[in-house]
């Protein structure tokens, strides 16, 4: 179970999206999507290199960073991801006040697509 005040924000990959690994921290900086990422059939409303919450954009007084605690190889796998412009990364986040958000957890994330 999650812990309360954590909320998923949803990362498209692209340029824009900047990684860095100190070899116990991944630090990821984004653009802010200026509309919500909505659910896994609207992820690709938002512009390559940004990142909204599930419900709205990231708004004017939050952060564009986030940092999660992870292993090199783990960090390498999610920047990976996030070079390439129509894929997305799940980071499970509280904002610490500090200029960052604080990563509980992270996992890929798939966008759907509707076929008629």
């Amino acid at each position: 179970m999650d812990p309360p005040g954590f909320f998923p924000l949803i990362v498209r990959g692209g340029q824009g999206v900047t990684a860095r690994h100190d070899g116990s921290t991944l630090t990821l900086q984004f653009r802010k999507s200026p509309v919500a990422a909505g659910d896994p059939t609207t992820y690709g409303r938002m512009p390559h290199g940004s990142a909204a919450w599930v419900d709205r954009p990231v708004n004017d007084a939050e952060p564009s960073v986030l940092k999660q605690q992870m292993n090199r190889t783990d960090a390498e796998s999610a920047a990976g991801v996030l070079r390439i412009n129509d894929r997305f990364w799940m980071f499970l986040c509280s904002n610490t006040n500090a200029g960052f958000f604080e990563v509980f957890r992270s996992e890929p994330a798939f966008m759907q697509v509707k076929f008629d």
